[in-house]
């Protein structure tokens, strides 16, 4: 596993065309336009069918906006795949058809895998050798530029193509490379860990209630905590156990809390969640492949 940094220099003069402009596009135009890059790289977006959706992206960010796919793609050094897995069989060798033949792919597309994509391109282009694709998995804390962004590359990529893509990763949050195979853990346990984090708020915040707080001190309560301990996380050389430990004296509160988590299967309910969620990304990971050999 390697944490990346960034060389925003990479992007100068670059035209990077976004496929799709929901949430993750988005998340990824304004951590571009936050951290300058976008002062450098020209920004492209088109979608197939929202128009609206379009001008508002082109209203709020230094983007060009196009409603025409080919125009879109055409002059893209680096073409960004933000659409959902349902519709990248149909989208991508509509991509590939007018793209040019150095393009660079980057995938945000849950599930689809390298090989899946790199079928997609070759089965409308024959010129382009073999294509290069990068795949990766952000998560939704990517909104807010803290997104434990993974990703992997395939063979033919260059050193040059992994210093446009963690340019552009890195603007929303930390990069970690990995090989393809341990992509859907990473769906399991940092793609989907924003909303075991947000289940666990909640139920925090309802402990609060029920020992007698209102539910807004509760919640600013629970959020702060949660803050405080990420930090003291990323602050401190000890592991999580010997800081939990520190602050866990046999016989106080947080030993008595510790202990009514273990009795109820608090650790176990966590793993089996992680195990169960990667499970899930492979099975669809496996139906996305299937459709591509139809």
């Amino acid at each position: 596993m390697n944490l990346v940094s960034a060389d925003q220099n990479v992007l100068n003069g670059l035209h990077i065309t976004f496929i799709g402009a929901g949430s993750i596009a988005e998340a990824l135009i304004k951590g571009l336009s936050e951290t300058g890059m976008s002062k450098t790289a020209y920004l492209h977006v088109t979608n197939r069918s929202n128009h609206e959706r379009l001008n508002d992206l082109k209203a709020t960010y230094p983007i060009i906006a196009h409603s025409d796919l080919r125009d879109a793609v055409l002059q893209a050094d680096i073409l960004i795949l933000c659409v959902k897995p349902k519709d990248v069989h149909s989208v991508l060798p509509l991509v590939a058809r007018h793209a040019r033949a150095d393009a660079l792919y980057l995938s945000v597309v849950a599930g689809c895998s390298i090989e899946s994509m790199r079928q997609m391109i070759t089965s409308v282009r024959t010129d382009s050798g073999d294509p290069h694709i990068v795949r990766t998995m952000p998560n939704t804390s990517c909104a807010v530029r803290e997104s434990a962004t993974a990703y992997t590359m395939s063979k033919s990529c260059t050193t040059r193509d992994q210093s446009r893509v963690e340019a552009i990763l890195h603007a929303v949050g930390r990069t970690y490379e990995l090989t393809e195979d341990l992509l859907n853990a990473v769906t399991g346990l940092a793609g989907s860990g924003p909303a075991y984090v947000y289940y666990f708020v909640e139920a925090l915040t309802r402990a609060g209630v029920d020992v007698g707080l209102d539910e807004a001190t509760a919640y600013a309560l629970v959020l702060q905590t949660l803050y405080g301990a990420a930090h003291m996380l990323r602050a401190s050389n000890e592991t999580p156990a010997t800081l939990r430990k520190r602050v866990t004296s046999p016989g106080g509160t947080t030993f008595a809390g510790i202990a009514t988590l273990k009795q109820h299967g608090f650790e176990t309910a966590v793993r089996q969640a992680v195990i169960r969620a990667t499970q899930r990304a492979e099975e669809l990971g496996a139906l996305l492949d299937e459709e591509v050999q139809v």
